[in-house]
């Protein structure tokens, strides 16, 4: 299935994770908390703001080694497991939930938030949560995991077209991560607005550097 399997497990991941760490770089600069002292158990703004930005980046990371090394040596599948993987990857997925303490604990910093922020955070919540609903009722979260890389029934499965995957096939890209922007809005919190940024460019990074190139192995020219 892969010629040169080392070279197909490093392909493009130069740009995918040296991008998502330029990205990181650039958004310490903006995140404005020099000032801040606000602090949730012990701990500060600027440091949600690390963990905000970090589990993001282990993310993609862990599934760009999980998705090729089992594509190219099956080791996902000879060690822990495809429910291994998917537990890690879940528990990745609920942690990048700490961005909302961050809201809190730096709530306002860029504006003070009214009926006008509350209710544009509304809108932006809509196709994000419609998003996740299609997912499960459509497209399954094992799926939406990466399950293609791993058992080859999910690969005899035709594309979603249904719920908001009638829109658009990269639903999860456009829409589920844009949720966090609605937070931000809400809160008015500068710091949160760069973790929103930084979040969707670097999932974006992930989708063109790693998931495509990995259809095209898994599906080919389909």
């Amino acid at each position: 299935m892969v010629d040169n399997k080392l070279s197909f497990f490093f392909k493009h991941q130069i740009w995918h994770l040296g991008g998502t760490l330029i990205l990181f770089y650039i958004g310490t600069k903006f995140a404005g908390l020099q000032n801040n002292t606000n602090t949730f158990i012990n701990l500060g703004a600027f440091g949600w703001f690390i963990i905000a930005m970090t589990i993001p980046l282990i993310h993609q990371a862990y599934v760009w080694v999980c998705w090729r090394s089992e594509l190219c040596w099956k080791s996902i599948s000879s060690t822990i497991g495809f429910k291994g993987y998917v537990i890690i990857f879940f528990v990745l997925i609920i942690s990048r939930l700490s961005a909302i303490v961050l809201c809190f604990v730096d709530y306002g910093s860029l504006y003070t938030p009214g009926w006008f922020a509350w209710s544009l955070a509304v809108i932006i919540f809509i196709p994000g949560i419609y998003t996740m609903y299609s997912v499960k009722k459509y497209f399954g979260f094992l799926r939406a995991a990466g399950a293609d890389h791993f058992d080859l029934k999910y690969r005899n499965m035709p594309f979603e077209r249904r719920g908001i995957f009638k829109w658009t096939p990269n639903a999860m890209y456009v829409f589920a991560i844009g949720i966090p922007f609605g937070f931000a809005v809400a809160t008015g919190s500068q710091s949160m607005f760069v973790v929103s940024i930084y979040t969707y460019i670097s999932i974006w990074l992930h989708y063109f550097c790693t998931e495509k190139e990995d259809f095209k192995v898994i599906y080919g020219n389909n």
